[in-house]
């Protein structure tokens, strides 16, 4: 049911409605990349399973201008999630990344 129809509750107000639709976009362009993805429930937040490694959690920053995962360590912007994907996708290492894999992409965190 949309939440602009007179009596529903929109639970994502104060903003909150444009990051589900930004993750949303994201999620889809990931799963085009063959990644792991899913929306967490608690919050707006991309889930990216990597297998053995950790998950990365994928937010959008407090502007809403950019999407920004491990720690804030990576951004990309939101007017690009397809280019964000392909990013997430070259550093977790996925077969449909574009570039293969690097020991250590360049500004993470060793």
């Amino acid at each position: 049911m949309p939440a602009d129809r007179k009596g529903d509750i929109d639970v994502y107000a104060g903003g909150r409605t444009s990051d589900l639709r930004l993750i949303t976009e994201l999620c889809r362009e990931s799963a085009k990349r063959g990644l792991n993805v899913s929306m967490s429930d608690a919050r707006p937040a991309a889930v990216i399973r990597t297998g053995t490694a950790p998950s990365w959690w994928i937010t959008v920053d407090a502007s809403g201008e950019f999407f920004e995962w491990r720690g804030a360590g990576f951004r990309h912007p939101v007017t690009d999630p397809a280019g964000a994907a392909a990013s997430i996708a070259r550093r977790v290492g996925t077969p449909g990344a574009a570039e293969p894999r690097r020991t250590n992409p360049v500004g993470e965190d060793q």
